[in-house]
């Protein structure tokens, strides 16, 4: 009786393994986890992959190969022994003695060479053997390694759409530079008192070394050694946060952008009616609370991360930044107006190797009926931030500049375009309501307040707030006499606290 029960348990497990076979595109997948998971690794639409006027040998595509590939099922073989002929008894006769022989195979190894008889398999043998018997050993390997999106098709589709990375020639007729190139350059060699060695020490360097050496993940570089180099600017800002709110940069067949720091505007700065018009192009997130008009951005990696993917999406975010501002340069105008300069800065810092780039995008028009606008992008300038504590303050200083000249950029279009908008005034009050009531904050508390914007924005909130308080737009009517003692002492205490910084 065993030995008739013996053979039942291997013709279920053969039965199970031929009955599932390889689906094909033209079957439905068996199970909603299965369908979960075919979504889950394949979200690019078929349009971006036949749409690509170059095809790149990338992980991604030879995905989408073998996804549209129909591989035929493989055939079963046809049952041709009849159980009521087989001999038991000789049958274990044969397997007694070795069974039959298998020396004719190929790449068999002799018998005698190898002597398993004596060796014990440790967990990972025995788990590489149980994964080979169950034909997993592929699926494991593969989990292992991540595909990015932001690979040379992705580049290559932003290049089919008129969005063009640092150094990108088409037709040989030399690079594309803004007009205001120089004065960009200019900008960021400005030093800054907050990075001078008495106030940056040789100590201080190393302790950002300590730091970026330490992190070692892109968050980690984000949130502690990225913060030395941006410094404590009072400037709206955010860090990993979606542009889901964005109309697409081309066809809607590539990934959101999710930018790893960037700087905007508080939403109540700008009109109301405004941010409702162009909000698909200068209200990034659905987060109405968010800031809008982003023109800076930072991407960041870890060491063990790819500066080719950090600068891909450098290139992405300057795009919509440049966009951004380009749609509202023309809703100031009145029509599409391009003067050839550039407001957006973008900037990649790579953790691993300590280097920091910062690259502008400017827009310009465009032969291509299809895509009217194209963007460029160009290096500014380089540095190695772990180099020394010179290369260090240069690289911070121009960083920090930037951010600086980004912000009055955006205030400058922003007070153009309220003043084109209706119902002007009250659109300012609302704006300096916002000031005084939730001043923006980037949430970086690890530096001390740096120059210019930095370090003078505490006396200028302070001196506006008094100057508001005073002569404000409003004309309300006097207060009581206890309000107005009380304001009196809060004004002579400001006024002390000020006299106190000034000396």
């Amino acid at each position: 009786m065993p030995s008739q029960k013996a053979p039942a348990p291997r013709n279920q497990k053969r039965q199970l393994s031929t009955e599932v076979e390889p689906t094909t595109d033209s079957s439905p997948p068996p199970t909603a986890k299965r369908r979960k998971l075919d979504n889950q690794r394949h979200r690019t639409p078929n349009s971006f992959w036949d749409n690509l006027s170059r095809q790149w040998l990338t992980p991604r595509a030879l995905q989408e190969f073998d996804r549209r590939t129909v591989w035929p099922a493989a055939p079963v073989p046809p049952d041709r022994t009849d159980k009521k002929d087989i001999d038991l008894t000789q049958l274990k006769r044969l397997a007694r003695h070795g069974g039959p022989s298998l020396g004719k195979l190929r790449a068999y190894p002799e018998p005698g060479t190898a002597d398993f008889s004596h060796q014990t398999m440790d967990s990972s043998q025995l788990g590489s053997r149980k994964r080979a018997r169950t034909g997993r050993d592929s699926d494991t390997s593969s989990k292992t390694r991540r595909t990015s999106a932001y690979d040379p098709s992705f580049q290559q589709h932003l290049i089919d759409h008129g969005v063009y990375p640092d150094g990108y020639d088409d037709n040989d007729d030399g690079f594309v530079y803004p007009d205001n190139w120089e004065e960009i350059h200019e900008r960021l060699a400005k030093p800054r008192p907050s990075l001078s060695p008495s106030r940056f020490p040789r100590e201080e360097f190393r302790k950002f070394e300590k730091a970026n050496m330490q992190a070692l993940t892109e968050n980690k570089v984000m949130s502690k050694a990225f913060p030395v180099i941006a410094g404590t600017a009072r400037i709206p800002s955010q860090y990993n946060l979606p542009f889901g709110n964005l109309k697409d940069l081309t066809d809607g067949s590539i990934t959101k952008a999710k930018p790893d720091f960037y700087d905007g505007t508080g939403p109540a700065e700008l009109h109301k009616q405004i941010r409702a018009e162009l909000g698909p192009y200068i209200v990034p997130s659905t987060n109405t609370a968010a800031p809008c008009l982003p023109n800076f951005f930072t991407e960041g990696k870890g060491p063990d991360g790819s500066s080719a993917v950090c600068k891909r999406q450098a290139l992405y975010d300057g795009a919509l930044g440049a966009r951004g501002i380009q749609e509202l340069r023309s809703y100031v105008v009145g029509e599409p107006s391009y003067d050839y300069n550039a407001y957006t800065i973008s900037s990649t810092y790579d953790g691993g190797s300590g280097a920091l780039t910062i690259y502008s995008t400017h827009p310009v028009p465009s032969k291509d009926s299809q895509n009217p606008i194209e963007y460029h992008m160009t290096q500014l300038r380089g540095w190695m931030m772990t180099d020394t504590p010179d290369t260090f303050r240069q690289g911070a200083s121009a960083l920090r500049n930037a951010r600086d000249w980004a912000q009055e950029k955006r205030k400058e279009l922003i007070a153009a375009a309220n003043g084109k908008a209706p119902n002007t005034e009250s659109s300012e009050l609302d704006s300096s309501t916002h000031s005084l009531l939730s001043p923006s904050t980037n949430g970086i508390v690890e530096q001390e307040s740096d120059t210019s914007t930095d370090e003078l924005a505490l006396n200028g909130t302070l001196a506006s707030s008094i100057h508001r308080t005073s002569i404000g737009p409003r004309k309300d009517p006097p207060p009581k006499a206890s309000s107005s003692r009380r304001m009196t002492r809060g004004l002579a205490r400001v006024s002390e606290d000020l006299g106190d910084e000034n000396s």
